[in-house]
């Protein structure tokens, strides 16, 4: 059997920052093994033919009960290759929703623990951001200069100065700040940014591929994991199946896969949400928590109709965030919510007002809740089957006085009408399921992503968040995979 000092599952954020910063405090004759259960394609054949099957492929990799889709992309690169870029830091309060407001559970670590690593992250994908009209706390600028802002979230930074922000996102912009340098194309403002055609959202594929070039990494593609091995309270390796990945996860891919393992000195899963539990589950580490407290954040979109006021000239797709309703001791009763603002609107069927509006999303948090979990799917067990009830009375209280917040949130504005869409079935932001903390009963791993009985395996990714609050993940993710590699092997334990 192949040994190796490291071998890690997927290659998404959690799993490529990870390795990022391990790949700098590793030896020179290091042997990594990354395992990806997808394929490997470029940016031109994802976006022109890959992206249409990617949801497809992703719902053959697992089973829901229920109509409640989960959303990920199942490709080297994993969901960087479609998320929309948006990179706003968690406030300080949602690291101690308990502490300050009696709900949830407070993270075992708190903002300032983070601080740095949102910094570091930041500047690996360029972020373009407002470095002093902020809602955080920070200890150094934004890579790039914050987007334009359309004529909308002008008046609404006009009269909601306190609350209102520029978006920060991962959506290229000129200039950069001094020093820091990237290859991608300024964001064109195209509005498809899922799958940006001309590349200027950071990808893995445009801005962290080199580390899988490394000659100390060894990629393998089409390795479905199963289980992690382990002997006298030590991860000792990993079990896969190996397939064609250019078989898309279809019934030949089935067909044609085959035993592997290796053994390591460090496992570490960055498999997502669903998939890093059930890794754990099929191993036997089954403590009672595993799989549990899946959640993600609820998203209602709005179109606020404007008197006068044109909404489709910024320089990127969304370019605000309302914090009027993210934060405050609303929280003891109902779930935060962030307001992201578009300058990608909708028409409006009206004459002569035909641009005379603002498209909004109102994101809530949710409560994670213990019967929403992920198991091992009894009639398969080398997937993974979701049992998800709903989202919480918590964030739905906050769902229910969205329409009363807005105007809230565009007093001083021309309103005339706004028009509220019901709740979206999915943010595509997969959370909990091997949560964060310090007391083993009520989690799964400690404040470094360690899992509290096998001390040499890391569960990185959404999956140890202990609340999800109302910022979309990405970014904390990046932040803590560079925390955990730092403090694991660069001495900043």
């Amino acid at each position: 059997m192949a040994s190796y000092d490291l071998i890690l599952v997927g290659t998404s954020f959690a799993s490529s920052f990870f390795l990022h910063e391990y790949l700098r405090h590793a030896r020179p004759d290091a042997k990594i093994l990354v395992l990806e259960r997808g394929g490997r394609w470029p940016q031109a054949k994802l976006v022109n033919e890959i992206r249409y099957a990617l949801r497809t492929i992703g719902d053959r990799t697992f089973r829901r009960t229920g109509r409640k889709p989960w959303l990920y992309a199942p490709a080297f690169g994993g969901t960087s290759n479609m998320w929309y870029g948006n990179t706003p830091r968690l406030l300080p309060e949602d690291f101690e929703t308990r502490s300050r407001f009696g709900v949830g559970v407070d993270w075992p670590i708190g903002y300032d623990d983070l601080e740095p690593y949102y910094c570091d992250a930041e500047d690996l994908m360029t972020i373009a951001g407002p470095s002093e009209h902020t809602p955080f706390r920070r200890s150094r600028p934004y890579p790039h200069s914050a987007h334009e802002l359309s004529d909308p979230e002008k008046l609404l930074l006009s009269r909601h100065g306190d609350d209102f922000y520029a978006c920060p996102t991962a959506r290229a912009h000129d200039p950069a700040r001094p020093g820091v340098a990237t290859d991608r194309a300024p964001c064109c403002t195209s509005f498809v940014c899922n799958f940006c055609p001309v590349d200027a959202k950071f990808t893995v594929l445009n801005g962290l591929a080199q580390i899988y070039d490394d000659p100390r990494v060894e990629l393998r593609l089409g390795a479905v994991v199963q289980s992690v091995s382990s002997a006298a309270q030590v991860a000792t390796g990993v079990e896969w199946l190996q397939e064609d990945p250019n078989l898309l996860a279809s019934p030949e891919a089935i067909a044609s896969r085959r035993d592997a393992s290796a053994s390591a000195e460090i496992v570490a899963l960055g498999a997502n949400a669903l998939f890093n539990p059930h890794i754990l589950l099929r191993s036997g580490l089954d403590d009672g928590v595993v799989g549990r407290y899946l959640h993600e954040q609820v998203g209602v979109d709005a179109f606020i109709h404007l008197g006068g006021v044109e909404g489709f000239n910024g320089s990127t797709s969304c370019t605000g965030h309302h914090y009027r309703f993210a934060r405050g001791d609303h929280r003891r009763e109902r779930a935060a919510s962030l307001l992201e603002t578009f300058t990608r609107t909708h028409l409006r069927i009206e004459a002569g007002k035909w641009r005379h509006g603002l498209r909004v999303t109102g994101v809530f948090e949710d409560l994670p809740q213990a019967e929403n979990r992920v198991e091992v799917d009894p009639r398969d067990p080398s997937k993974p089957v979701t049992r998800y009830r709903h989202y919480s009375d918590y964030a739905q209280r906050s769902i229910d006085r969205f329409a009363q917040d807005l105007e809230v949130m565009f007093e001083g504005l021309p309103v005339e009408d706004m028009i509220i869409e019901e709740p979206r079935d999915s943010e595509g932001h997969i959370l909990g399921t091997a949560r964060m903390g310090d007391d083993p009963a009520t989690s799964v791993v400690d404040r470094d992503q360690l899992h509290h009985g096998l001390r040499n395996l890391y569960v990185l990714g959404g999956s140890s968040f202990s609340m999800g609050g109302a910022a979309n993940p990405s970014l904390t993710i990046a932040a803590l995979s560079l925390r955990s590699a730092r403090r694991g092997f660069g001495g900043g334990g």
